[in-house]
């Protein structure tokens, strides 16, 4: 009550002011003097006292003694502040150097070959390539460690090649476009093997002929003016009758081919990783539910899981450039396909997933 009456005298206070000021004003400048007995001088008093008594407490109960409750309504509507994340910056190219030579370390210590006393001779300049590329990108500028992990790579897919093969391939070699007969290993699925020395050009095969007349394309890998693409490629063919096949190649340079048993086709492993460049059909364990894909190439890359009749068959990830993806495997598919025309690193979680063979 106390801080009522209090408010009230402060109003009071403003219309007193403002009345006698104004009435001032009117006997003085203007010779208004009402007559007779003064009762018409206290109205008119009132008259120029009360309205801007009202007038101060109806704006004090909006604004506030002072403006003090306006400010304290804005402080409590105004939106609270949001705090933005920091922006990401690309890493640094000697970032990304360390990164790619830590990357190529790890799979340099996972790979399988170890070599001993009666290792071929071929095999061991790879294998001293491989750790001469890693021992190289080390000290190297980062302007070099793409080109020298790239040497050290191909050194590693050999040395795949020849643990699988076992065996020397029957290469059939040609230039150009051309239609060929290749004795098949067996009439159930093949692996089909195609390397093309041309850097720069383009090509495709496809299968046809027999009890299938219309040609059906294997895979294709288009021309890309100054940019170098893969030239090899390993994918799985299906079962068919007959003891050859017949592939029409179409391609811009020198090429080979050979068909090969189905069991060499590579296998992503648990806990170990797998690189390649270009096209490739790659087994799975039965445990592998989760990959990481890497793609290191500057052009588009897609990651396909492959049907029963090993072709290809729903897509699991695509995009274009460089990538780092977490890809979910489909449990009853066995068989990945993977088409790119740069380098790509498949590998399971650390700690993997343990087999459920």
């Amino acid at each position: 009550m106390a801080g009522r009456g209090a408010s009230w005298g402060r109003f009071l206070g403003h219309g007193l002011i403002s009345g006698t000021v104004v009435f001032g004003l009117m006997v003085l400048v203007f010779g208004l003097v009402p007559v007779g007995d003064g009762t018409a001088a206290l109205l008119m008093y009132l008259a120029l006292v009360v309205p801007p008594a009202l007038t101060a407490r109806r704006f004090a109960r909006k604004g506030g003694a002072g403006g003090v409750g306006r400010e304290v309504r804005s402080r409590g509507t105004a939106k609270p502040a949001v705090a933005r994340a920091p922006r990401r910056t690309r890493p640094t190219a000697g970032e990304a150097a360390e990164l790619a030579v830590t990357s190529y370390g790890e799979m340099l210590r996972l790979h399988p070959y170890r070599p001993g006393p009666s290792a071929d001779p071929d095999d061991l300049a790879d294998y001293r390539t491989t750790l001469e590329a890693y021992d190289a990108a080390k000290t190297s500028t980062p302007r070099r460690v793409p080109e020298l992990l790239d040497r050290g790579r191909e050194a590693l897919e050999r040395l795949d090649a020849a643990r699988l093969a076992g065996t020397d391939i029957a290469w059939i070699h040609g230039t150009g476009d051309t239609r060929v007969r290749v004795p098949a290993p067996d009439d159930g699925p093949v692996l089909l093997v195609f390397e093309s020395t041309d850097r720069h050009g383009g090509f495709s095969v496809s299968e046809g002929g027999g009890l299938n007349p219309r040609p059906r394309e294997l895979f294709r890998v288009a021309h890309e003016a100054g940019r170098p693409v893969s030239g090899r490629v390993r994918v799985l063919l299906p079962a068919q009758r007959g003891t050859e096949r017949l592939l029409d190649v179409w391609a811009l340079g020198p090429w080979r081919l050979a068909l090969r048993p189905p069991g060499e086709a590579r296998r992503l492993e648990t806990g170990l990783p797998l690189t390649g460049q270009g096209i490739e059909t790659v087994l799975k364990d039965d445990g592998c539910r989760v990959a990481e894909f890497e793609h290191d190439g500057t052009g588009a890359f897609a990651l396909h899981e492959v049907t029963r009749t090993h072709r290809t068959g729903r897509l699991l990830a695509n995009g274009h450039g460089p990538a780092r993806l977490s890809v979910a495997l489909p449990e009853s598919r066995r068989v990945l396909r993977v088409e790119s025309t740069g380098r790509w690193t498949l590998r399971t979680p650390k700690g993997g997933h343990p087999s459920t063979r």
